[in-house]
This record gives structure tokens, sequence and C-alpha cells, in this order.
């Protein structure tokens, strides 16, 4: 496992064991990925995630999976091609469900003091944006239902 950040936030590794990363790659995994889901690292995943900037992000969801599992939605033949939110045709429904934690800026406040509220939900799809079969980006979540499996 990679690290990247002053706060050392892991990072997934390509592959190929290396861990050189498009700027869009380690964006991705910086803010939408943490295999703990404690209190603690989510706050300081999100500390990291602003810091250096002028103001803080106002929603942030993190998924709790491994590296592999969330990779796969963007190689796996079972996943949805949808449009992605900004018109591209290069996003994708993975067919797992995932347990995430949605972060939400409590009031306007500035980084480095930036503070959420944050919630998990679990069983959740999750769209991401692919480019060369790795996620970049994530478009959005949407919650299940039993019905729906």
């Amino acid at each position: 496992m990679a690290f990247y950040g002053r706060e050392r936030i892991p990072i997934c590794p390509n592959p190929e064991g290396n861990t050189r990363l498009s700027r869009r790659e380690q964006k991705f995994w910086q803010e939408h990925h943490n295999e703990g889901s404690s209190s603690q690292e989510i706050q300081r995943q999100m500390r990291q995630i602003n810091w250096g900037k002028d103001r803080c992000k106002h929603i942030n969801t993190i998924i709790h999976d491994e590296c592999d599992n969330i990779k796969d939605i963007c190689t796996n033949p079972n996943s949805i091609n949808v449009p992605c939110k900004n018109g591209q045709e290069n996003c994708f429904e993975g067919p797992k469900l995932y347990s995430t934690t949605v972060c939400v800026e409590r009031g306007s406040t500035v980084p480095p003091d930036c503070r959420y509220n944050c919630h998990k939900e679990e069983q959740v799809k999750v769209t991401v944006a692919c480019e060369n079969g790795k996620p970049v980006h994530l478009d959005r979540t949407r919650r299940t239902f039993h019905d729906e499996l």
C-alpha cells in the first residue's frame, strides 16, 4: 500500500505493483477510499482532502472496501455502462453493494478547520468514471432496497 499526502492517507497501488498513478487516480483514491471506517479515520481523511485548499469540500463519499473490489467496477463484465452526470459515456455502475460514509460540511467552515457530519450508508451501488480501466471519479451512489436485489 502506498501513501499520499502529509497525514499518510493510504492510496491503492497499480496492479503492476508500482505507485505511478495519474493525478485523477490519486485524487480518486485519496478522496473516496478508506478500508477503515472509524470516525477518527474518516475525520483525518477529510482533513487531508481539504489540506492546502481555499475552501472546504462541501460533500464527500468514502467507499469502504478493498482496492481490488473498487477497481473491479471498471472492468467487471457485470458492471453496467451508464451515462455520467456530465454526459460522458465512461461511467460504470458496479454489480456489488458497498458500505460508504457520506460527509457533509457543517456550516461554513474554512480549512484547515473544516467540520463534517458523517453518516454510514449500507447496501450502496457505486458509479465511477473510468479511464484506461481504472476509477478516476466517483460519479454517484445510490442506496438499494431489498426489492431491487
